[in-house]
């Protein structure tokens, strides 16, 4: 099957925050390699708080078999680049939904066996990334919710475009690299969470050499985010865009980039 895998935006009458069913994943075993630059420096100085955040344990790179030459091995890095801060919670009113911000990018570092970074062009249009959301401590999934008040039945808490594909973008010094945008992503209650990122990939090769869909996604990599705010409506006030969403707009990239506060 050829083609990029497109987003998946869920909706309240998914039942889960997994990708779908077809793409169960089927972890592999895992190496740890020598780590690599935090988001912290990789983000432009005019972008940063200031003060260094609290950091989080991340996920060691994984190294894996290419799936197209089994004697060439590869590792993954998913790096947090542009970290969301807050947005205002939905409720009931789908509708009047207000995606996190800034958007969420992560890039993705694929190296060869050798430690160089290359861009696996045949392997992209079956990678993919998709979000979860934790507790802000990152101890607990939390895929249902019941309100602040607990008037309501528990329900789904993160909303929107959920799954992303590997976009070729340039950065803030002009470096081409491999970025997953998510830009369409609210959450239902208020409250402090943070979201995890996992990287599959959604593909076989049969005996012939045959690339298709796998009926089982593999993970190669995770990340997190920060913790970011949700509030009430009358208490969000919209961050400024940062030089990164910006440029990725201008490049064509589907990515948010309205000014602060415009309706």
């Amino acid at each position: 099957m050829s083609g990029s895998p497109r987003s998946v935006a869920s909706s309240d009458h998914s039942r889960t925050q997994s990708p779908p069913s077809a793409w169960n994943v089927a972890p592999q075993s895992e190496t740890s390699v020598a780590g690599q630059s935090s988001a912290w420096n990789q983000v432009s100085p005019n972008d940063r708080p200031t003060s260094p955040p609290t950091q989080f344990p991340q996920s060691q790179p994984r190294v894996h078999h290419s799936f197209l030459n089994e004697s060439q091995t590869r590792t993954y890095v998913l790096d947090v680049v542009q970290h969301p801060q807050r947005t205002a919670e939905f409720g009931s009113a789908t509708l009047s939904r207000l995606p996190l911000a800034p958007p969420i990018v992560v890039q993705l570092i694929v190296r060869d066996r050798f430690g160089n970074s290359i861009i696996p062009e045949m392997e992209l249009p079956f990678l993919i990334a998709h979000l979860s959301l934790f507790s802000d401590d990152g101890t607990r999934p939390l895929d249902m919710g019941a309100s602040p008040t607990g008037d309501t039945p528990p329900r789904r808490l993160l909303y929107g475009n959920l799954v992303s594909s590997p976009q070729k973008l340039r950065d803030l010094s002009g470096r081409l690299g491999l970025y997953f945008l998510f830009p369409d992503v609210s959450i239902r209650w208020r409250g402090r969470f943070q979201l995890g990122v996992s990287l599959l990939r959604l593909s076989e090769t049969d005996a012939s050499g045959v690339m298709s869909l796998a009926s089982q996604g593999t993970v190669l990599a995770t990340a997190r985010t920060r913790p970011f705010d949700v509030v009430t409506h009358e208490n969000y006030v919209a961050p400024p865009l940062t030089h990164l969403t910006q440029s990725f707009f201008r490049q064509g990239a589907r990515i948010q980039a309205f000014p602060p506060n415009t309706p």
